[in-house]
């Protein structure tokens, strides 16, 4: 007997907000109370641009995924509901608002830390890395429940408290100004409204056990594959030094 959409979506969040290593890993805790040295946080970012760098082509997939050669008309529907946040990512400003691609705020961050466009966009990742950019975008292209569970919901959901955390602990510890910050400051504010679409998505969606047992698996593999990143930076940069 499946769960009623409210549920199930509740379920979810909860799952995420427990388990993901963006609100639990030792890694992130150590940049938090500022424990990390300047040049260890700068390998942190580095590596967060293999996915960063890359966030318009993740949330264009949302879109590309639903519907197949002949949409429906409640896919046409769904589509619709996804272009805010592909536009997000590439940038309000191309449709007359203020902020920029999140991209470029993520550069901008990278060049408050000491780290050239060159050497950001240089950045050899590590395998771990690798291995959780590429489970992600394929949780995007399998399809839309995948998509908006390994993306909105496992992720995006909690953002906004880990992003918080982040602007503080840069500003606090590391000497970043505030104006570089807006990377974290834009996703304070955007995320909710995020996971809030999904959610709306999800409840004409996973109405079936088969449904939502897709939605909770492609929920689990994003967060393990973040987990994943997060331990090989830590191994990485702190444990091996």
């Amino acid at each position: 007997m499946p769960l009623t959409p409210a549920a199930f979506t509740e379920a979810l969040l909860r799952e995420a907000r427990e388990t993901h290593p963006w609100l639990h890993h030792p890694l992130f805790h150590m940049i938090w109370d500022g424990k990390l040295g300047r040049p260890q946080l700068q390998h942190v970012i580095r590596q967060q641009g293999a996915f960063f760098l890359d966030t318009l082509r993740h949330a264009a997939w949302k879109i590309i995924s639903v519907g197949g050669y002949t949409p429906t008309f409640e896919d046409l529907e769904r589509q619709r509901a996804l272009i805010p946040l592909v536009v997000e990512e590439g940038g309000e400003d191309t449709i007359g608002g203020k902020t920029t691609a999140h991209s470029f705020l993520f550069i901008k961050l990278a060049e408050a830390l000491d780290i050239s466009r060159d050497e950001l966009f240089a950045t050899e990742y590590l395998p771990t890395t690798i291995i959780e950019k590429n489970e992600l975008f394929l949780l995007q292209r399998s399809s839309t429940i995948e998509a908006l569970c390994g993306g909105n919901i496992a992720t995006e959901s909690l953002n906004a408290i880990h992003v918080q955390r982040m602007a503080s602990a840069l500003e606090t510890h590391y000497g970043v100004p505030r104006a570089a910050l807006d990377f974290y400051h834009v996703h304070m504010e955007v995320e909710g409204d995020h996971a809030d679409r999904a959610v709306r998505i999800l409840s004409a969606l996973a109405t079936t056990d088969e449904a939502q047992a897709r939605g909770r698996l492609a929920m689990r593999r994003a967060i393990t594959v973040r987990r994943i990143c997060a331990d090989g930076m830590l191994e990485a940069f702190v444990t091996s030094r």
